[in-house]
């Protein structure tokens, strides 16, 4: 009687190489966020990866690839965050602001600052990274701070304004700030009382965005 062979079943092949693929991301990602200081040329990648630099690019492809996955992958890890820092009801305007400015400065001393150092650096060598930087990482957090504006202008504790070059106004200030103390080193070089700093920065913006009128 002739054998018959099973073959693979159908997807299966496919279901392998995206939990291959799902976890060597991972364990870069996981990498990233847990370390100050990264190599990430490609061999330096494949080493973060735990894999052979051919078995990287079977998964994900040449240098760009592998980061573009990483900052991607760092997204979605990040997304139920900027959720709440965009939606989160944090009473009035001052008290709202304040909170979501330290919410981010908690979350960038937990990792999310690594991330966004290795994205900013990587994107400042090769154009095509900066964009995925942009789409992954500081645009969604830009985002974030333009919804918890828009809530406060909805209520009247805001003036209407261009929400764009408002969450740039309330964010890049502490974005600089922290670069400065953490990934560059300026605690050291020249500290700064970040929570004095961001007091005060709140305080004044909300004086240059009062609404006509108020005191």
């Amino acid at each position: 009687m002739e054998t018959i062979r099973l073959g693979r079943k159908i997807g299966s092949k496919n279901e392998t190489f995206s939990a291959h693929r799902d976890a060597i991301l991972g364990r870069i990602a996981n990498q990233i966020i847990s370390n100050d200081r990264n190599n990430l040329s490609f061999r330096g990648l494949s080493r973060m990866a735990g894999t052979s630099p051919s078995n990287l690019r079977h998964y994900l492809g040449d240098r760009a690839g592998v980061l573009s996955a990483v900052m991607a992958e760092l997204h979605r890890r990040g997304a139920p965050f900027l959720a709440e820092g965009a939606a989160s009801p944090r009473g009035p305007a001052r008290a709202s602001l304040r909170w979501f400015l330290g919410f981010l400065v908690e979350g960038w001393r937990v990792g999310v600052g690594r991330a966004h150092a290795a994205g900013l650096g990587a994107g400042l060598d090769e154009r095509a990274l900066g964009e995925q930087y942009l789409l992954h990482l500081l645009e969604p957090t830009l985002a974030a701070a333009e919804a918890r504006i828009a809530r406060h202008v909805a209520q009247g504790e805001i003036e209407r304004c261009d929400l764009r070059h408002a969450a740039l106004e309330l964010v890049c200030p502490v974005v600089l700030a922290l670069l400065h103390q953490d990934a560059l080193g300026g605690a050291a070089v020249r500290p700064l009382d970040l929570q004095a700093f961001l007091d005060e920065h709140v305080a004044r913006f909300l004086r240059s965005h009062a609404p006509a009128g108020a005191t």
